[in-house]
Parts: structure tokens; C-alpha cells; sequence
């Protein structure tokens, strides 16, 4: 009976102190008519065989071709990118759709968020494609607690943009990537949008920026 005891004791300690498991990078599709994919790396619908990279081919709702990577670590490395969403989507019906592409990941350590966003967005007039991304010091799949940047929206036509956001958060955390694409007619979309880790001259520019802007803030109140 205490041998028992002892043995069920050492068990419990042992399994208390294994790592809990780890999201992996994970994709979700999403439409208007509540058609959804959600593709995780290592997945049967993963079509890439490499960690930290999760490529989806197929169709969802109206959009009857995606094909849509996501890229994150252990593919990606140094925060240059920390995460990658690119896609190709279409639809040929009539009428409006709008398709949402997400890509999450957790246990980031890096701080620092530079967003890059840029396509080609082939639709009618109305249409419009934007980007933002989100992180969560909870460390949460898909939380969407603090906005890190947005981007757009755009319509038809070429597009490109950028956010900056001097990111600090303590701890590991989550982040989030989403593209949302509003289509009028027969539509195609071509786009990719990074994350990064902005480099120290960027982040330099950002901060002599914010104080020739607070200067000349002060220097119009004084008048």
C-alpha cells in the first residue's frame, strides 16, 4: 500500500513538471456564409511539410481557389520576419463576398512590431482588402487583446503599406495576423503580409519622429 502511494506520488510529480503543450502555427478561413477552414502545421489539409510553415489548397464558401501560407517559427528566424501570411484567393460568382484569412501563433519572445502589407486586389467597384495584427501577453491562439497595427483598407488595384509599433510586452506572447478581403463580382486577390522586428535604425527614425512632433507641439502651444 505505501509502495503504492510513493509510486502514484513520483508519478504525479513527474507529470507536474512536463512542459505544457505548445500551440502550433495554425490558418482560419473564414467567409460571410459562416464557411470556415481552420488548417494547423502538421495537419492533414497542411500541404507543406516543414515545421513552422502551414500552406492550405482548396476551396471556402465562394472563394473557390486559396491557396494561403502562413510562416512562422521554427521556419522563421531572428524576427526578420517573426511571421509571414501570403495568399492567392478567387471567386468568379456574382454579388459581394467577403473572405477573412487568419494566421496565429504563440510563445513569441521578441519585441517589436513592424507590419508590411502589400497585392493586388482584381474586383468591382466597392471591393477592399485590409490587414492588421493583433498580440496577447496571455499567450492565447487568436487573441486579439492589444492591436499591434493596421493597415488600409485598400480598393482595387495595386496596393502597399506599412505600420510601426515599438512592442515591449514581458513575457511570451501571442500574435495574430489578419487579412480581410470585401470582393464585388468576380474577384482575385494576390497579396503578403509580414510581420517583423523592426531594426534599430528604424526604430531610431521612429523616435527622433515622435520628438521633432512633440517639440513642435510645444512650440505652437507657447504661441
Amino acid at each position: 500500500m505505501k509502495l503504492r502511494f510513493i509510486h502514484a506520488a513520483l508519478t504525479a510529480a513527474l507529470l507536474g513538471a512536463l512542459p505544457a503543450a505548445h500551440a502550433v502555427p495554425t490558418l482560419r478561413l473564414s467567409t460571410e456564409t459562416g464557411a470556415t477552414v481552420t488548417c494547423a502545421d502538421g495537419a492533414a489539409c497542411d500541404v507543406n511539410a516543414l515545421a513552422g510553415a502551414v500552406t492550405f489548397v482548396g476551396s471556402v464558401g465562394d472563394f473557390i481557389l486559396n491557396v494561403t501560407s502562413g510562416l512562422s517559427k521554427p521556419f522563421l528566424t531572428n524576427g526578420q520576419p517573426l511571421m509571414d501570411l501570403n495568399s492567392l484567393n478567387a471567386t468568379t460568382t456574382g454579388g459581394q463576398h467577403r473572405l477573412t484569412i487568419e494566421f496565429s501563433d504563440t510563445g513569441f519572445q521578441l519585441g517589436g512590431g513592424l507590419g508590411e502589407f502589400g497585392g493586388v486586389l482584381s474586383s468591382g467597384a466597392g471591393a477592399s482588402v485590409e490587414a492588421s495584427a493583433f498580440y496577447d501577453t496571455g499567450n492565447a491562439l487568436w487573441a486579439q487583446s492589444t492591436l499591434m497595427g493596421d493597415i488600409g483598407p485598400f480598393g482595387p488595384g495595386a496596393f502597399s503599406g506599412t505600420f510601426l509599433n515599438e512592442l515591449a510586452p514581458s513575457g511570451p506572447y501571442s500574435l495574430t495576423q489578419i487579412i480581410t478581403i470585401s470582393t464585388v463580382g468576380a474577384s482575385t486577390f494576390s497579396g503578403d503580409f509580414e510581420v517583423n522586428l523592426p531594426e534599430p535604425t528604424t526604430l531610431a527614425l521612429l523616435g527622433l519622429g515622435l520628438v521633432g512632433f512633440a517639440a513642435t507641439r510645444r512650440r505652437r502651444q507657447a504661441s
